[in-house]
């Protein structure tokens, strides 16, 4: 039986993605190994969205076509996207396949490389899957692409226009996935908040569509637009009671309205802080996470500070700080007034810290709280697991309790630096 391994760089979206060519092949006869074992066909699925993602890409390549076993090395994904020809030429790399033919990657593996199928007929291909390797929350692409253009962005060069995925399609895979003991699962794409597909128009009406059609014991969103955050999302999320996680990701990008728009982000600040203000204020321990963007093009220290503000604003319960990097074919890579590395540096270390200070707050907030808690992966050599609860608090789960996909319920006894103790009821 020939062997595939899988490397995946990026978000959610890529690692679905992976999972999605994972089940075609091993359907297809092909025994899937671990990245760091030796196999007959590695696949890295890669990402462009930074600079460092793009690095850290090549790096995994190069690494991978130093292997002393001879197998065929096949790079798909976004960066394969932005420069085809360079990785093409990159040292063990055998084939290319960009992001409009990932859905065709077994097709084009047997016309190729036929030998690694050893002659096993083509049989359909899973529409959907029910596995998702080493993890016990799955993620569920919605949707693909996006319209929106912001002016730092390159994803929509690479992924194209906005699609959306049948609704039949995705109850489907989340009936499939809760029949192989899967509790939660993660709703993404690249913008989710404008899903729309036959006679269900958004976000809300396709949690509610799931709450309906499944037995799922926990949805959650994942990066959500602001201006796409409306009431009824916030009501269906509310009535849905332990079965719709009480976390929002909602990208903020920058505090000041000056930089937003030369970001051409549609809403401004105040627009912002209203929204997370009616949300924490209907749904109980809620937390929220941001995007933040340091060092854009002309960032001065006053609009910088006004990032500082909101970080500082308590509305905000953690970040995800990224420095500004230059995407080839965007249009803020030829705006003017470049920040300096070591200032981008230095904004993004306090940011990071802010962010620090503000999740410390939020487990304090939770201590008392009875949570809902899923393994993610062992501490350490310790027989203890970390967790995850659905508003998106890190745990420290009990010494001989977790490792599989279940709900534990636990009363959270205390909080450390950046993670809950408590004990299992």
């Amino acid at each position: 039986m020939k062997t595939v391994a899988f490397e995946t760089v990026g978000c959610r979206l890529n690692q679905y993605e992976t999972e999605k060519i994972a089940a075609q092949l091993t359907a297809s006869g092909l025994k899937r190994v671990d990245s760091n074992d030796d196999a007959d066909l590695y696949i890295i699925n890669t990402c462009t969205v930074t600079g460092r993602a793009g690095a850290t890409c090549r790096n995994i390549i190069s690494r991978t076509a130093r292997r002393d076993t001879p197998a065929v090395l096949v790079v798909i994904g976004c960066y394969v996207d932005l420069e085809p020809e360079m990785i093409a030429r990159m040292d063990g790399v055998d084939l290319v396949i960009p992001n409009p033919d990932k859905d065709r990657v077994l097709v084009i593996l047997r016309e190729r490389y036929p030998y690694l199928f050893d002659g096993a007929p083509m049989i359909p291909t899973p529409t959907g899957i029910d596995e998702f390797h080493q993890h016990n929350r799955a993620w569920i692409k919605i949707s693909d692409g996006c319209n929106q253009r912001c002016a730092y962005c390159i994803i929509p060069a690479v992924r194209g226009p906005l699609t959306n995925r049948p609704v039949d399609e995705i109850i489907n895979e989340i009936n499939m996935l809760v029949a192989h003991g899967y509790h939660e699962v993660v709703l993404t794409g690249v913008h989710i908040g404008k899903y729309t597909y036959d006679d269900i128009h958004s976000p809300a009406a396709l949690v509610q569509a799931i709450l309906e059609k499944t037995t799922l014991p926990r949805v959650r969103l994942s990066s959500i637009e602001p201006q796409e955050v409306d009431d009824d999302l916030i009501a269906v999320m509310k009535a849905g009671g332990k079965r719709v996680c009480r976390h929002l990701h909602i990208p903020l990008q920058s505090g000041s309205d000056r930089i937003l728009r030369r970001m051409r982000r549609p809403y401004d600040r105040q627009r912002y802080f209203d929204l997370v203000r009616r949300a924490r204020e209907r749904i109980e321990y809620l937390v929220v996470g941001a995007d933040i963007i340091v060092g854009f093009p002309g960032e001065t220290d006053a609009d910088f500070a006004d990032s500082v503000a909101a970080a500082e604003s308590g509305l905000l319960d953690y970040l995800h700080v990224f420095s500004y990097s230059d995407r080839p074919g965007t249009d803020a890579s030829s705006f003017p007034n470049k920040v300096r590395p070591d200032d981008i540096k230095n904004r993004n270390k306090i940011l990071r810290d802010i962010s620090k200070k503000q999740y410390a707050r939020a487990l304090r907030q939770a201590v008392g709280s009875t949570v809902g808690v899923i393994s993610e992966h062992r501490a350490d050599d310790s027989n203890q697991y970390w967790g995850i609860t659905d508003n998106y608090l890190k745990v420290l789960l009990p010494s001989g309790s977790g490792g599989g996909r279940e709900i534990l319920t636990m009363q959270v006894t205390g909080a450390e630096t950046s993670y809950l103790v408590g004990k299992l009821i």
